[in-house]
């Protein structure tokens, strides 16, 4: 027969797995459980301020430039997403934009010069300027009331070439607070190296196709050589202090993994370019990570 301390040993043994168990799976089942209502729920209407749309007409020196904003629903202030989307945009990516505003933020899409309509020409550095209008436009103290914009809480989503040029320009400017980019296209890498060539050929051909581009194919790549030293995605995300999400379908910018995780979050699916099989997962992601970083 067992000596008493040693039933009671086992016994205590027993009872700390079981809690351990316990404990183990309740955390599994916090962690897969993730509020998906945004996305699957329509939101009451607030009676004084519902969601809405305003289109908008922004100057980008000289031209307009044409976009909408999805209002959230609420009169108070809200954090707002700037889109900036790829060339030409085929994919504009509004699902996430409805889902975002429906999770409590405003999102603002917009063409920039010289695409879909938008006035002037377009080029990679007009790109860039673009975005900061569109910025400088939402900000103002003249709109604020109108878009509903918590100026405190601004973040840039990008996606392709529209991810490079948000992580440029929302990493140099004050007025962003955190920057997301969606297969990016870093202008920096993919014209240099022995790869360079063949690559300017491909997008030179590629852009000669696009008829709702306001813009010569050569001309637009002799504008984007003679910056490509400020184009530099790496460097500015080591030297930025702001949260950075990427996602990418790809492994050309690997180079990120090493950057420090407390700023960059980097994940690589397994997916296309337009991310067309994972568009809840994109949208749970986005919200996610910006709920993290604008409490």
């Amino acid at each position: 027969m067992p000596k008493p301390y040693l039933t009671i040993a086992i016994l205590f043994v027993c009872y700390s797995l079981i809690i351990t168990s316990c404990k183990n799976q309740s955390t599994l089942k916090i962690k897969k459980t993730v509020d998906k209502s945004f996305i699957s729920e329509d939101e009451k209407p607030d009676s004084l301020s519902p969601a809405g749309i305003v289109e908008l007409q922004i100057p980008s020196s000289g031209s307009n430039i044409y976009g909408f904003s999805y209002t959230a629903n609420g009169k108070r202030l809200h954090p707002t997403v700037v889109f900036a989307h790829g060339m030409p945009g085929n994919e504009r990516n509004l699902d996430l934009a409805q889902n975002l505003r429906r999770a409590g933020y405003n999102v603002v899409y917009f063409d920039y010069r010289g695409s879909w309509g938008s006035e002037g020409k377009y080029s990679y550095s007009n790109s860039i300027r673009d975005v900061s209008a569109v910025l400088d436009f939402i900000t103002d103290s003249m709109n604020i009331e109108k878009l509903k914009v918590d100026t405190s809480r601004v973040a840039l989503v990008g996606h392709s070439l529209g991810a490079g040029i948000a992580l440029i320009e929302g990493i140099r400017n004050d007025k962003v607070k955190a920057i997301a980019g969606i297969s990016v296209m870093n202008p920096y890498t993919l014209l240099q190296g022995k790869e360079a060539q063949s690559n300017v050929i491909g997008l030179e051909e590629y852009i000669s196709t696009l008829g709702m581009l306001e813009t010569d194919p050569e001309t637009y790549l002799k504008d984007l050589m003679l910056h490509l030293n400020e184009y530099d995605i790496e460097s500015l995300i080591t030297s930025t202090k702001k949260p950075v999400l990427v996602i990418d379908e790809h492994r050309k910018n690997d180079y990120l993994e090493g950057i420090n995780k407390k700023k960059l979050t980097y994940r690589i699916w397994d997916t296309d370019h337009a991310f067309t099989n994972r568009r809840i997962a994109l949208s749970t992601e986005l919200r996610t990570w910006l709920d993290k970083n604008f409490k």
